[in-house]
């Protein structure tokens, strides 16, 4: 990366480093319908850097979208929608390429090949779109991640299409260090041995780094408890008095003191986490072949390691900072380096021997990434998806749920015990907000109009034909008036606000980090309230 790119970006690589930044300038952005909201979210993707973006809308600009896009300008009048806007968003990045289809997506999908949705990495509806669910199922047989998003007046949502997003770099904001205190290895325990506590003194005492004064409390525990680590909330209290009663001086020794304010390290422990077990269950399933994407590679040669490894992972070989002398803190860092190099290259031999018995490319498993996955082996993360907007089961949630307004603590089932599973009278009031976007976009189809507030009766007929014929209740059917209300789509604040968080998830999916939304998010601009949902 230039050092003008460098200085110009430098906010956003403190996010997600240049790894994450070469993944986005490399990513082709598709928005279909310029809407406001579409706007927004081209907006907020330009100014980081994508790569390239393409509008796909056959409309001409009139006189609400002047009124409701500030990505408009009056001279655009009577022009052709994707082309005004385009020529407006291009102005804001330089290194951004923008490119308008004058088309709709009838046509598109009528007219161009399958592979004419090769070209991007992330499609984006905005609003009503015709044939959507032709358009669902092409880009999820391509795995190609489609984002739906729906603003009328002060309601919004967003659903994410796509059949399975991994996750190497999770960015997880716990910075649970992992320092094998518990565990350590030959070359850890003889560095902890090396110091004699009782013999030092005050000054070297005061810098003794406090995993080594871990390691040695431990060794010292375990050597009175028939090797056995603390368990017990009392045991941990007893252990952490016996950690301060090794300093000379509490009150001045940093070291102690960083030790006491870190007292729970020692008491974490080094396993494989539950989720990690999980991903190698399913990779398990999986049939690795030269088809198979380098995310589960990695799983299924992270299982190889394990076996050849005491059952422990890859080192991320990373260290708090911490009272201690430079020569102390700098041999320290060298042992826990040196151990992630080990086992990083242990680790690439089993990619390695798994990619060439596929007969894939060893190219293909960078030593970036390989060192990526390595640091972040612990908090991977992996989802599968679903091509629905709707499911039986989600209608049966929003049908049996209780409304805590109506009566206070909920509906009992038949033998007097409230029902838990159901959704809480905030979850099931946003999950009418969703069904009444749904109902929305099912009334332009069968009508090819929007509804107004006028049009209720016949609005309410297509819920009933569409999704449910249960009674929908007060609560919703004020929802349901409230989304017929608008005589817009598009007001600004709801589609800025809109445009921010369906940025912010198409960030996550073209930078391949941080964990995303799974799989819809409901806005509530009214009471000002969010939900999410997994469909």
């Amino acid at each position: 990366m230039s050092i003008d790119k460098e200085t110009k970006y430098d906010r956003q690589l403190r996010l997600w480093a240049s790894t994450g930044q070469s993944n986005l300038e490399k990513s082709h952005i598709c928005l279909i319908n310029a809407t406001s909201t579409g706007s927004e979210v081209l907006k907020n993707l330009i100014l980081p850097g994508i790569g390239n973006f393409t509008i796909i809308d056959d409309a001409k600009v009139n006189i609400n979208n002047l009124s409701s896009n500030f990505f408009l300008k009056k001279q655009d009048l009577n022009n052709d929608l994707a082309i005004s806007i385009t020529k407006n968003l291009n102005e804001l990045n330089s290194d951004v390429h923008g490119t308008p289809i004058v088309k709709s997506l009838s046509s598109i999908l009528a007219n161009e090949p399958d592979s004419f949705w090769d070209q991007f990495n992330v499609v984006i509806t905005s609003d009503y779109t015709n044939h959507l669910q032709i358009l669902i199922n092409l880009l999820w047989a391509k795995q190609i991640p489609l984002f739906i998003v729906n603003t009328v007046g002060f309601y919004g949502s967003l659903n994410i299409i796509s059949n399975e997003t991994t996750v190497i770099e999770t960015h997880d904001p716990s910075k649970l260090y992992d320092l094998r205190i518990d565990k350590p290895w030959p070359e850890l325990q003889a560095f902890a041995d090396s110091f004699d506590l009782e013999n030092l003194n005050d000054q070297d005492h005061a810098h003794v780094p406090y995993i080594v004064i871990f390691i040695k409390a431990l060794d010292n525990w375990r050597s009175l408890n028939n090797g056995q680590v603390p368990v017990t909330y009392g045991d941990k209290k007893k252990f952490r008095a016996f950690v301060q009663s090794l300093s000379r001086n509490f009150q001045l020794e940093t070291n102690f003191i960083e030790a006491d304010m870190a007292h729970l390290r020692p008491h974490q422990k080094t396993e494989i986490p539950n989720s990690i077990i999980q991903l190698i269950k399913i990779s398990d399933e999986k049939q690795i072949n030269e088809k198979t994407s380098i995310f589960w590679i990695f799983i299924s040669a992270l299982k190889s390691f394990l076996s050849k490894n005491d059952n422990l992972l890859p080192l991320p070989g990373t260290l708090p900072d911490m009272a201690s002398d430079t020569d102390n803190y700098i041999k320290l860092q060298r042992i826990y380096r040196d151990r992630a190099l080990k086992d990083q290259i242990l680790f690439t031999e089993e990619v390695y021997h798994i990619l060439d018995s596929i007969g894939r490319s060893r190219s293909e498993a960078s030593s970036d990434a390989i060192q990526s996955f390595c640091k972040n082996a612990r908090l991977l993360f992996a989802t599968v998806g679903s091509r629905e907007l709707i499911t039986s089961n989600l209608i049966d949630q929003f049908n049996n749920s209780f409304n805590l307004n109506d009566n206070g603590n909920g509906h009992e089932n038949g033998g007097g015990g409230v029902t838990l599973d159901r959704l809480d009278s905030d979850e099931k009031h946003n999950l009418g907000i969703y069904f009444g976007l749904l109902t929305f976009n099912l009334f332009i189809e069968k009508y090819n109009r929007r509804p107004g507030i006028e049009d209720y009766i016949d609005f309410l007929g297509v819920y009933e034909e569409k999704i449910s014929t249960h009674d929908i209740g007060p609560d919703t059917e004020n929802i349901f008036k409230e989304t017929l209300s608008h005589n817009s789509t598009n007001y600004h604040n709801l589609s800025s606000l809109m445009g921010g968080i369906v940025s912010q998830e198409v960030l996550k999916s073209t930078t391949a980090q941080y964990i995303p939304l799974d799989n819809l998010f409901v806005f509530d601009g009214v009471h000002s309230k969010s939900e999410r949902f997994k469909i």
